[in-house]
């Protein structure tokens, strides 16, 4: 199977598993598992050619890990638009996790937190390559945060591993800190650095050169 046609499966099991399960005639258990047949047999509506084989391939294949199957069955591992038992027991976290956003969000976050807006969860990386590769399909510049994951558990909030992320249902801004400014260039859109303005010449003044200061 081509990088292409991965991709596409890819996105589209996320459309049947993690948001729009009625439009493919799919139905979730509580756990959000879908029989895998009746996931083949959707796919099979726009790929006439996908088999079972190639579902496992994107299933087992890619660092984000999207999927699992447990025998015959098959759901998301997180992403979900609505409500899902996952049934995962909470987790210490590490440290820190990682969350990247467009600049124009930060303000919000600074003053609100995360929030998971119209998914289940709020989705932290591991580490800041994942995260900026997350953020990376929805803005070219973006602003990284370091969450205090571990001091955030540390007061009840739950974390829940589900390897390259964690997800949680909310961190307060305390708990929250910019790892990295977002940047046009070499000026920062956030933090105390700030463009230098040259003055310009008066248009009555004469401009002296090298050769002219040196005399």
């Amino acid at each position: 199977m081509n990088e292409i046609k991965r991709e596409g499966l890819s996105r589209l099991l996320s459309l049947m598993l993690r948001h729009k399960p009625e439009r493919f005639e799919i139905e979730l258990d509580a756990q959000g598992y879908a029989a895998l047949e009746d996931v083949v047999d959707a796919a099979q509506e726009k790929y006439a050619d996908v088999t079972r084989e190639e579902i496992f391939e994107v299933v087992e294949g890619g660092d984000k890990r999207r999927f699992e199957t447990n025998g015959d069955r098959i759901r998301a591992r997180y992403g979900h638009s609505f409500p899902i038992d996952l049934g995962l027991p909470p987790m210490v976290p590490p440290e820190y996790l990682y969350y990247a956003t467009a600049p124009d969000q930060a303000g919000f976050i600074i003053a609100n937190g995360l929030s998971p807006g119209d998914r289940q969860f709020v989705h932290l990386s591991m580490d800041k390559e994942i995260a900026a590769a997350v953020a990376g399909s929805r803005t070219r510049t973006h602003v990284m945060f370091r969450v205090l994951a571990r001091q955030a558990s540390e007061t009840g909030i739950s974390f829940y591993d589900r390897t390259p992320v964690y997800l949680t249902h909310g961190v307060p801004p305390r708990f929250i800190e910019i790892d990295q400014e977002a940047t046009v260039g070499r000026f920062a859109l956030y933090g105390r650095r700030k463009r230098l303005k040259m003055p310009r010449p008066h248009p009555s003044s004469s401009v002296q050169t090298p050769e002219t200061a040196s005399g």
